[in-house]
């Protein structure tokens, strides 16, 4: 009964219809709008060793009971809105999560089976084929899109395991409505304490009622206006004929090159650390007090390799954004930072201030790492303008209006850093099976694979993200056009495996 009062509530066009009985309900926020794209995310953990799929659900299961109900929610569109519909209780008819197993008693070595990236060595960046592990991190009857998840009584979360004698795949899958990568990996770390021995009154967690952005919230009888931009810092609300202008040269340049493709960046840590030195000594001997980031130095080298071929009189702007977290930030009540997990979106795009095309050919690294730098510093001093960003983003229906990445004329690229998700540092060992338990380090994560899908095409290109670390390397996810790709290796700016 509890699922046929869902899909009525879900899908009624009344204005006034009452929310199904048995949940809670909280309704998505701009920023998960915003955000959402549609899109539904998989992160995939691929771990050292056989693990215990039983000890993993239920460890699961309880986090979500007791820490983290929203992360056990429904996805409603009910009287005009998104919100999260949660259960009160949880039992076989209403889970916390779907649990699917994929149980192979093999080592996952052979069988032509592709290779995991993790046994990848070299101490120079490097381009390499993302493997096809798709069908480990997903099974065949998970969602895809987002409107799967709002058929009745379908969960958030998703988890599907594929286990072998050596390796565990561990997939979870997400609507981006719900989660952001980060609040994916706060979820991620609190199960790892629970699978580990933690006392669960130890762990941090998030109550079902949280709403950090509320204040943010119109009041319902308010027909003011607070804000009188036109969009968010770095995107663009463009007339008609600029519409028209982007949209003709994003499909002009698609039909030029048309066809996207995904390849792994491998950037080892030696690397960075060794640029980061030397951009750090001719800074000093400048005079300066200015730093750069190891973040820095990766996004300087990675765009300064992107655009290798073209020409150094090529003045386009080109307009960086990177996705930035807000869970740190004084926008909060009180103007402090959260002081609680939150797993449901909560970022922000930092823009990177317009940049000559042709300065990523003639500038050195360091110069360009101090401009991505000093975009940082500069918006995270300025908490105020932080703010009306969310105060635009929650006025009316903001959130949906089609924001440009950039004006006609001008490229852009969007970039997303998951190292504060601390993937590669999660410790599995807890649910290791007996006969693994003496192996060295087991229970660590080998490579996290990324899978993303939509109802809608949606373009990737120009899009990208660092997914991991470990100790030795990052690993980032970049999508652009063929041709461009081979264009980058014909300049042997960075070496294609």
């Amino acid at each position: 009964m509890l699922a046929v009062s869902w899909f009525f509530s879900q899908f009624s066009r009344d204005e006034n219809t009452p929310p199904p009985a048995g949940v809670r309900t909280i309704p998505c926020t701009a920023v998960d709008r915003f955000a959402a794209k549609g899109l539904v995310l998989t992160p995939g953990l691929v771990i050292n060793a056989r693990l215990d799929t039983r000890i993993l659900a239920e460890s699961l299961t309880r986090l979500i009971q007791y820490k983290f109900p929203r992360a056990g929610a429904r996805l409603a569109f009910r009287n005009g809105a998104y919100e999260f519909q949660i259960p009160k209780t949880f039992d076989a008819e209403t889970p916390a999560a779907v649990f699917t197993v994929d149980d192979y008693p093999e080592a996952y070595d052979g069988f032509g089976r592709p290779q995991i990236p993790s046994a990848l060595t070299g101490s120079q960046p490097s381009i390499h084929p993302v493997p096809e592990l798709d069908e480990f991190v997903r099974s065949k009857m998970c969602p895809k899109t987002e409107d799967d998840f709002l058929q009745p009584n379908v969960p958030l979360l998703h988890v599907h395991f594929s286990v072998f004698r050596d390796l565990t795949f561990i997939g979870v899958t997400v609507p981006h409505i719900g989660f952001d990568m980060l609040g994916t990996g706060a979820l991620l770390a609190a199960w790892t304490r629970v699978i580990n021995g933690d006392d669960l009154d130890a762990i941090p967690g998030m109550e079902w009622n949280a709403q950090p952005f509320a204040h943010y919230v119109p009041a319902s009888d308010s027909n003011s206006v607070t804000s009188i931009r036109t969009s968010l810092r770095g995107w663009f609300d463009l007339g008609w004929l600029s519409q028209l202008s982007f949209i003709g040269r994003f499909v002009l340049s698609s039909i030029r090159d048309p066809k996207e493709v995904g390849y792994l960046v491998r950037v080892p840590k030696v690397f960075i650390n060794e640029a980061k030195e030397k951009i750090m000594n001719e800074i000093k001997a400048q005079g300066s007090n200015e730093y750069v980031g190891s973040s820095d130095v990766l996004m300087a080298w990675w765009y300064k390799t992107v655009y290798s071929y073209r020409t150094p009189t090529d003045h386009t702007p080109v307009h960086l954004h990177f996705a930035s977290s807000l869970r740190s930030r004084s926008v909060f009540a009180q103007d402090g930072p959260l002081a609680y997990p939150y797993i449901n979106n909560a970022i922000s795009y930092l823009p990177v201030p317009p940049i000559p095309l042709n300065a990523f050919v003639t500038e050195s690294l360091g110069q360009l790492a101090l401009r991505i730098r000093r975009a940082i510093v500069t918006y995270n001093a300025d908490a105020a303008a932080l703010r009306a960003d969310l105060r635009w983003l929650f006025e009316s229906s903001n959130a949906t209006k089609m924001a440009f990445p950039c004006p006609p004329g001008a490229e852009f690229s969007i970039t997303t850093n998951w190292r504060d998700g601390k993937l590669g540092a999660l410790d599995f060992s807890g649910a290791v099976v007996s006969e693994s338990k003496s192996e060295a380090a087991a229970g660590r994560v080998l490579f996290v694979h990324t899978v993303i899908t939509m109802g809608k095409a949606f373009p990737l290109r120009g899009s990208g993200a660092v997914f991991m670390e470990d100790e030795d390397v990052v690993w980032m996810g970049q999508v652009l056009g063929s041709k461009d790709w081979e264009r980058i290796r014909e300049t042997g700016a960075v070496v294609f495996a």
